[in-house]
């Protein structure tokens, strides 16, 4: 898909607030995502000795080598607008492991995340798959 498709798609769309995604699950145009976790490298500590995890580390499974803290209220996203495509499109490739499909979703309500540019879609609704 060409960027000035993709910047189609984005001018076209009626939500407040549009992502581009990579995952490994299979979605279709329509469909609700499911909401993401909040995950992380490093270990969290309930105490100062450092004895009690706060969140379980992931020995298998999609989550597997990371501390889950919970589902998130949406599914994580880097936010994109028709000005900024191609920096999006690089900079998913970070995200981007073998098998993953990239969306477009969008929503009409969101709040920031943690990573630079990423944004938190509630109720995230597939416009395109990439």
């Amino acid at each position: 898909m060409t960027i000035e498709e993709i910047r189609n798609i984005i001018e076209k769309a009626e939500y407040d607030y549009i992502g581009i995604r990579a995952d490994s699950r299979d979605y279709q145009i329509g469909e609700v995502m499911d909401n993401s976790h909040q995950l992380f490298q490093d270990p969290q500590y309930a105490d100062f000795a450092c004895t009690e995890l706060l969140y379980p580390y992931i020995t298998d499974g999609v989550y597997a080598g990371f501390y889950d803290a919970g589902e998130l209220d949406g599914t994580c996203a880097l936010e994109i607008s028709e000005s900024n495509i191609k920096e999006m499109l690089e900079a998913i490739k970070s995200y981007i492991e073998e098998g993953d499909k990239i969306y477009l979703i969008g929503g009409n309500a969101m709040e920031y995340g943690n990573d630079v540019d990423e944004i938190i879609i509630k109720e995230a609704e597939v416009i395109a798959v990439l």
